[in-house]
């Protein structure tokens, strides 16, 4: 597991449910693709992304992928 952390802004709790969603973005130049394809890409490779959010101020963000993968190619 991989856990990665801010004590900033964070993620406000009506959005938690969102910021995997593709185009979701709470930045005004952000074009919401960046968590999306995070997940994509561990998902792909059998494995988990989520979010919580820490304290009053700040993320947690945190991914597991397996030692080996269950699928095997050839």
């Amino acid at each position: 597991m991989v856990a990665v952390e801010d004590s900033v802004t964070g993620v406000e709790p009506k959005d938690m449910d969102r910021i995997f969603t593709p185009l979701f973005t709470t930045k005004s130049h952000g074009m919401g693709m960046g968590l999306s394809i995070c997940r994509s890409i561990i998902e792909a490779h059998e494995g988990k992304l989520w979010a919580t959010p820490k304290g009053p101020h700040g993320a947690v963000f945190q991914f597991v992928l397996p030692a080996e993968s269950a699928r095997h190619d050839g």
